[in-house]
């Protein structure tokens, strides 16, 4: 396991599986670091001893600094794949996320939507696969309510009743496209331009753009919103979140076809490796990303023109280019010249345009590792710097966000920031006041994680769900292991959650079926390892709906689906708020949960209590020697009569709940009814119990009176027995 910082939320943990095959060669490439620095060490003292005694390199020591930096070379650019090797994940786990939100808005929107899945197998960097959850939402949200028809005016259009929805990764060479696309009525750009113009959004003669106008936000062409949609917000945050991921959004329909919004997003890479032009403006140092660099030119300052307002432009092949000095419009004073004959301007290019800005000095271009800013920690301050990054002889550069920059230069007069007078509390300026060193910058600027927030959340929770009392091992967990745990349950509720959709699809496919149960089997041993007994109630009771459902005994309605869902979802909630306080499972999904299991099998219910007393237990020769051995080591074994008051509540659960419970005390060696019975719910409201314990008839008496109240127990007695006096009797 590796962990992973979600990109916008720097305190905010997740956890992602990494392939053997990828540690191995992790660990191959660092003792080929450990090599290569020794090869190092041994240079540098030869080169000391040169310099001190006034020696010549020989031609082996030559061949030996060239064969390093070969070897450093090809190692860091190994390192840099493989990480990137690391973080990928497949898209096709982002996009099964969406399966249960279409079947939600089928049900809800009363439409027969199906989604369709291709290119599944494309890689994309784990953190840009999260931030793309939100927007591909948005988009599905709007194709299945707006786009998609109610089933009988498909009909009408020749269409078959059910839409269809898709979503399609293809991977390039730089980028990553996808496409949502849906076969519903299209766009009807009339009603759009329309709508445009009651709300002022076009001035006469304009040629509209239809996705900027359904991008502008609160514009929908919906009179009321829903719980789906119509407050138009959906695509103006889907364009936002396009341009942080620095892409590009394109819309295609036909109307009764169908729409497309087509995606293009660069590859994030999981260590910034840049190729820049570095440049010196006063005392700074400015990293400019060559793909960004159109041309580096050297102006006389009467080649330098303005304009009537005093904006400045030059001339490059012909044509105008708007231009301005790099240091002011990142916050600083005025570049300094050390040629008054010769002006150093680059001409860079954002996303629409071309500027010239001006700078000191041109240098040398670099390989770089950029170190992304903590937009939390400097904010506005950073407008237009992307990190920093350590330029050769050791010295600290800032990157530069060509394409923000060029935003800067090019907004209107109100909103733009303030470009000719400096800015006290730019990130430029506090670099410039603090001649920091470019370590402590650095550190400074990368995002880490406290890790001793994370223990103390862990220890928090651990104390809060484990019970260390005598008699239970659950408390010897560690920190790590509850994290484990709670990964482990939260990656399973969504493979659960896949499963219940492909069952939907399958009804009749067993191998399916037997998965779910086993998933819910397991989810309930978590739950109950870290104490938290509602959401293992809960598991229990939707595991004994799957358990009704293979054998037949209960049929697979769409009514069901639904419920399992609700109850997963319910679970998943639960398990990302494990830390807080008084954890509770909605008890509505549960008293749903409980009258589904009672509804079909009440006929199997016992329900007469006092049947229960005059029922032997039925020893099977193992339990035999455990009591024996029992008596060996000074225990008391009890017969011990309990009878719950039913709420909102089944009686099974409160009977396995307090099962459960009552082995932190002793050891339970049978139950009538068996916990089979119980198990399956097929219990009435009475169980009787058989076990061994070390305390005493008054001591239970106490811990009887203190779990009354909690688990709904309204009589209860126990009754010191031998184990000689049991004859083999029927079970109940």
């Amino acid at each position: 396991m590796i962990n992973a910082l979600k990109a916008g939320h720097p305190k905010s943990i997740d956890r992602m599986t990494v392939r053997l095959e990828h540690l191995d060669k992790l660990l191959n490439l660092a003792g080929e670091v450990i090599i290569t620095s020794s090869t190092l060490h041994e240079l540098q003292r030869e080169m000391v001893d040169a310099v001190t005694y006034h020696r010549s390199l020989n031609e082996n020591s030559i061949q030996t600094i060239k064969a390093a930096d070969e070897a450093s070379r090809r190692i860091s650019q190994e390192l840099h794949d493989l990480v990137m090797a690391i973080r990928m994940v497949e898209i096709g786990d982002t996009f099964r996320l969406f399966r249960r939100t279409v079947h939600d808005l089928s049900r809800d929107l009363k439409k027969e939507i199906e989604l369709h899945i291709e290119g599944e197998n494309v890689l994309i960097d784990k953190a840009l696969a999260e931030r793309l959850t939100e927007t591909l939402l948005h988009l599905i949200r709007n194709a299945a309510d707006h786009g998609i028809e109610q089933p009988l005016e498909r009909s009408k259009h020749g269409k078959p009743p059910e839409g269809h929805i898709t979503l399609r990764a293809v991977e390039h060479e730089n980028d990553i496209e996808i496409l949502v696309a849906d076969d519903g009525r299209g766009i009807d750009e009339n009603k759009v331009i329309q709508k445009a113009n009651d709300l002022g959004l076009l001035r006469s003669g304009e040629t509209p753009d239809i996705l900027h106008l359904l991008c502008c936000s609160g514009f929908s062409t919906r009179d009321t919103a829903t719980t789906t949609s119509g407050r138009g917000v959906g695509l103006d945050i889907v364009n936002t979140m396009i341009s942080e991921f620095n892409g590009t959004m394109e819309l295609s329909g036909t109307p009764n076809a169908g729409t497309t919004f087509r995606l293009l997003i660069p590859k994030l890479r999981a260590v910034n490796i840049i190729d820049a032009l570095i440049v010196r403006c006063s005392r700074c140092l400015f990293a400019l990303s060559i793909d960004k660099v159109v041309s580096l030119q050297g102006y006389s300052p009467d080649q330098i023109q303005a304009t009537m307002d005093r904006e400045r432009f030059i001339k490059y092949l012909g044509e105008p280019v708007a231009l301005f000095d790099l240091q002011e419009l990142l916050g600083g004073g005025p570049t300094e010249q050390l040629k008054p004959e010769v002006v150093p301007i680059v001409i860079i290019e954002g996303k629409t345009e071309q500027i010239a800005v001006v700078v000191s000095e041109f240098l040398s271009p670099q390989k770089l590792v950029n170190v992304p800013l903590d937009t939390e920690m400097f904010g506005s301050r950073a407008a237009g710097i992307a990190g920093t990054c350590i330029i050769s002889g050791g010295n600290v550069g800032l990157t530069v966000d060509v394409d923000r920059v060029v935003q800067i230069a090019t907004q209107t007069e109100e909103d733009a920031l303030p470009a000719y007078e400096e800015r006290e509390d730019s990130f430029f300026s506090l670099m410039q006041s603090n001649h920091a060193p470019a370590e402590t910058l650095i550190a400074n600027t990368q995002v880490s994680h406290d890790n001793s927030v994370e223990m103390e959340c862990k220890r928090k929770l651990q104390g809060r769900f484990m019970d260390t009392g005598e008699g239970t091992n659950t408390g010897s967990l560690n920190p790590d292991d509850v994290a484990d745990l709670l990964d482990e349950i939260k990656r399973g509720l969504t493979e659960l959650q896949d499963a219940v959709l492909t069952l939907e699809d399958d009804p009749e496919n067993e191998d399916v079926m037997k998965d779910i149960f086993r998933r819910l089997h397991a989810a309930k041993g978590n739950f109950t390892m870290l104490g938290a007994e509602s959401p293992a109630g809960l598991t229990h009771g939707l595991e004994t709906l799957m358990d009704y459902v293979r054998k037949h005994r209960m049929p697979l309605e769409r009514e069901l689906i639904d419920l399992i869902l609700d109850g997963i979802s319910e679970l998943t909630n639960i398990s990302h708020s494990l830390p807080q306080e008084n954890l509770m499972i909605n008890p509505k999904v549960l008293e749903r949960v409980n009258e589904e299991i009672s509804q079909y099998y009440q006929q199997s219910v016992v329900t007469d209590a006092g049947k229960l007393m005059d029922v032997p237990f039925n020893l099977h020769p193992i339990v035999e020697l455990q009591l024996l051995g029992a008596l060996k080591n000074n225990a008391h074994t009890f017969e011990t009569f309990l009878q719950f008051e039913t709420t909102r509540q089944s009686s099974y659960l409160l009977v396995y709940l307090t099962l459960r419970k009552l082995c932190y005390y002793g050891t339970i060696l049978d139950t009538i009814p068996s916990a089979q019975k119980i198990e399956k719910g097929e219990c009435g409201n009475a169980v009787k119990i058989l076990w061994a314990t070390p305390r005493t008839e008054k001591e239970l008496d106490a811990i009887f009176t203190e779990l009354s109240p909690l688990y709904n127990i309204s009589e209860y007695h126990s009754m010191p027995t031998n184990v000689f006096r049991y004859e083999s009797g029927k079970e109940l």
